[in-house]
């Protein structure tokens, strides 16, 4: 009796461990599809894009199913879309800044079109972005073109035929003639495995004739800037950061220079001039400020501190007077609060001599010497690493301690002319 009771109760343990295997095997199994299609996220969007686009790429202007329309990808890969997308729009708002479409008065985005593998929400994404773009870089005015987006239905010989602004041209120049519209443009994005492409085309309303038209690659977007010799730091999409990445400029000179010494005698005036000068640029490369030292060795006298030559003597009735007289400095060394203008354009190229005009504020140091002094100028900017400058000075008369005596000193005019090297 007790063997068949242990028998009964081994059976039952058996059926029911099986029972919670077949139970358990549906979550299982669900959890292995999630990790799958985790996994498949991040490569569906390329998939769709080699399926629908082909091996080139091509607008497809048929229906598409709605799991065409909403492709699903990850967070990683839409943020590595977006980036790529706005380099493809910084290069279309370079070309606007430096003119492309600047004789154009007004103009209206007739439409844009997408590649398959793209939803078809973006296209109203893209146009926004178009015409951010534009108002950016230029002064064209643009105008929202709604008859464009609109679609009229009508019965012809007892068959349904839509149509719209986009395909039919008596529509079109109805709508530039209701709307003033002189110009419109259509815009093609396109998505690849490896690069996408954008594509503008700008029309004339009338006319039809192309105004401009560009394509963009982002396989061969820096290599654009380059051949230009453009930084394409100025044209790229700022990375979102939590602090302002400002953009210096360092240059180290080495020149001649005529500064007023001591002395007064012109021989003593002739100086090698080292330069080191720090700025900070802003204003979209117009204007730079920092700080300028300037150090003047002289090319006549060496002398370690000012000491007296002589003196003079002045016979009164009742007494002699000196006046000490101090001898030329060595080394004078000028400190200045530096502002610059430069003339650079919308964009700063390499290709171009740049000029820029500067002022400088502060003093001029020497061996028991300080003296107010100001510089004004002209910088020439030659490709990306050099520059020649040319500036006048003008030094405040002061005091200078001889001896411990106090002598008046004049000041003067001078300059110098720098050639250096940039950072």
């Amino acid at each position: 009796m007790r063997i068949d009771l242990l028998k009964l109760v081994q059976r039952t343990s058996a059926v029911l461990l099986l029972l919670l295997s077949f139970a358990a095997l549906p979550l299982i199994a669900a959890e292995d599809n999630e990790y799958r299609e985790e996994d498949d996220e991040s490569a569906q969007i390329d998939a769709t894009a080699t399926q629908k686009s082909g091996s080139r790429g091509h607008v497809d202007e048929k229906k598409r199913s709605p799991s065409e329309t909403t492709p699903t990808t990850n967070s990683r890969v839409v943020r590595r879309f977006h980036a790529v997308l706005d380099e493809l729009l910084a290069e279309f708002g370079y070309d606007v800044k430096i003119g492309q479409i600047k004789g154009l008065s007004n103009i209206a985005i007739r439409k844009v079109r997408v590649s398959n593998a793209i939803p078809r929400t973006y296209e109203e994404y893209i146009e926004t972005l178009i015409i951010e773009r534009i108002r950016e870089n230029s002064q064209v005015r643009v105008i929202d073109c709604i008859p464009c987006k609109t679609k009229t239905s009508s019965l012809v010989d007892g068959k349904l035929m839509i149509s719209s602004p986009a395909t039919n041209l008596a529509k079109l120049d109805s709508a530039a003639t209701t709307l003033g519209i002189e110009n419109f443009m259509d815009v093609i994005l396109v998505y690849h495995t490896t690069h996408m492409v954008l594509a503008v085309n700008v029309f004339n309303s009338q006319s039809k004739e192309t105004v401009w038209a560009r394509s963009y690659n982002s396989e061969t977007l820096k290599s654009r800037f380059q051949k230009m010799a453009v930084d394409y730091s100025q044209v790229e999409p700022k990375k979102i950061t939590d602090e302002y990445t400002p953009e210096y400029r360092l240059m180290l000179g080495l020149g001649g220079a005529s500064i007023p010494n001591l002395t007064g005698k012109p021989a003593d005036s002739a100086m090698l001039n080292l330069q080191i000068r720090s700025t900070e640029k802003f204003n979209n490369r117009h204007n730079e400020v920092g700080l300028l030292l300037s150090i003047n060795y002289a090319a006549s006298k060496l002398v370690g501190t000012a000491t007296s030559s002589g003196t003079s003597t002045t016979d009164t009735a009742t007494t002699e007077t000196t006046t000490p007289k101090p001898n030329a400095f060595r080394t004078g060394i000028g400190l200045y609060a530096f502002f610059s203008y430069l003339f650079v354009g919308q964009v700063e190229s390499y290709n171009d001599i740049r000029t820029g005009l500067g002022l400088g504020l502060g003093t001029l140091v020497a061996t028991g010497y300080l003296a107010p002094a100001a510089r004004v100028g002209i910088d020439f900017f030659l490709g990306r690493r050099f520059s020649l400058s040319f500036y006048g000075n003008y030094i405040r008369p002061a005091s200078v301690n001889v001896n411990g005596a106090t002598a008046k000193v004049n000041g003067g005019r001078g300059a110098d002319v720098v050639f250096s090297t940039n950072w």
